[in-house]
């Protein structure tokens, strides 16, 4: 398209606030313009007119959607304070230049940040507001992915906070359900191991609570071990199954933006397969123990540790329960024995094939401590097993 005609810079007047009715005046000419066909570059060239200075539109993310000058953006995070309308009107761009910064959204529709390079002035602010309605208009004609405009399910929200993609209309819709994101919640999961999906699925409608469901899993947020218990417990009863233990759950730790939930989801996605693999009906982060040490490493590393610690038993599931045991009731060969079903001679011959297979007494501290979180390890790795093989029985992991 054409370039604006009639948006050209301006002295300042004498009298009060002329830039308040130039401003108006721009408006209503650059939203005329984009009703008629003006493409988005058109406003922005029309802006640079009128103010004088370069002008770049930027995505929700902070990167250059279209540019006067073709300059960069601004940081994720920048972008964010200003759509949320924390962050002040002077920001610095990625290429090292001072810019008044304008959110360019109504309601849940954004079609992103507005910059005009240069320093703060009053004056200019006006002006470059003066555009946001015509830029909006643009964005949602456009149909492009620039402009969000949605009403978020709850399903949707949770979703969208597992995946750590947190927009600002996701952050309304979010502060509309209870969420504050300002002081983000965990991530939690449920799972159901019992024979009533309906009921399942039902139970999770009635909760009151924001929750995505995937057949037996659900997800959803929690401040709090004692809200997540209370979950719990709600699902058991509606369900109403035989078994006490039919519904499993585990949250991950609070992190310290929403970004960081994506992390915290995936924290008790990997606790829940472990409490599944324990047979323990809850397990939070700061409940886990060593666990907490595991959680961030990744799956070479796991392997790699369980290896150096448990290999020469790894594959005899006999002397990896006798560990287990030995480890667990510190040493109480009477104890092991009516646990595991043996005779107290079977048990002492088991502890001396470890001690000899393994190079040292499982009792010492340093070798108990290692000991202790190679088995997690372990367990881990067994949990992660489980979540890729879907709801099917616990994979094994030599207990």
């Amino acid at each position: 398209m054409g370039t604006i005609a009639g948006a050209r810079s301006e002295p300042a007047r004498e009298g009060p606030g002329p830039e308040v009715s130039t401003a108006a005046l721009l408006e209503r000419e650059l939203t005329e313009a984009v009703l008629a066909g003006a493409a988005r570059s058109d406003i922005l060239h029309a802006l640079r007119r009128a103010t004088g200075r370069h002008v770049r539109l930027l995505s929700a993310e902070g990167a250059p959607l279209a540019a006067t000058d073709g300059g960069a953006g601004v940081p994720p995070a920048v972008a964010d304070g200003v759509l949320a309308e924390a962050t002040g009107p002077v920001v610095h761009t990625l290429d090292g230049l001072r810019a008044t910064a304008l959110p360019v959204r109504a309601g849940t529709t954004v079609a992103g940040v507005l910059l005009t390079v240069g320093p703060g002035d009053p004056r200019v602010r006006a002006l470059a507001g003066a555009a946001v309605t015509a830029l909006l208009i643009d964005a949602v004609r456009a149909g492009d992915g620039s402009a969000e405009v949605s009403q978020h399910t709850p399903a949707d929200v949770i979703a969208a906070l597992r995946s750590g993609t947190v927009s600002p209309s996701v952050c309304t819709a979010a502060a509309g359900l209870g969420i504050d994101l300002r002081r983000p919640p965990a991530g939690a999961v449920l799972h159901y191991g019992g024979s009533r999906l309906r009921a399942w699925s039902t139970a999770l409608t009635w909760l009151e609570h924001p929750v995505r469901q995937e057949g037996r899993t659900a997800w959803t947020v929690v401040p709090d071990e004692a809200v997540l218990d209370r979950l719990r417990n709600r699902l058991r009863l509606m369900t109403d199954d035989d078994s006490a233990d039919h519904v499993m759950a585990a949250s991950g730790s609070r992190p310290d933006s929403p970004t960081g939930l994506a992390r915290s989801f995936t924290e008790a996605e990997r606790l829940l397969g472990l409490a599944r693999i324990r047979m323990v009906p809850l397990l939070t982060f700061d409940r886990c123990g060593v666990v907490q040490v595991l959680l961030p490493l990744p799956r070479p590393q796991l392997e790699a540790y369980a290896e150096a610690h448990l290999g020469p038993i790894r594959q005899r599931p006999e002397l990896m329960a006798t560990l287990r045991a030995w480890l667990a009731e510190r040493g109480s060969r009477q104890s092991v024995s009516a646990q595991l079903h043996l005779h107290r001679n079977s048990v002492g011959y088991r502890v001396r094939q470890i001690k000899s297979l393994l190079g040292t007494d499982p009792l010492l501290p340093a070798a108990s401590a290692q000991l202790h979180l190679a088995l997690a390890a372990l367990d881990l790795l067994g949990a992660d097993d489980q979540r890729l093989h879907g709801d099917d029985e616990p994979v094994a992991t030599g207990r």
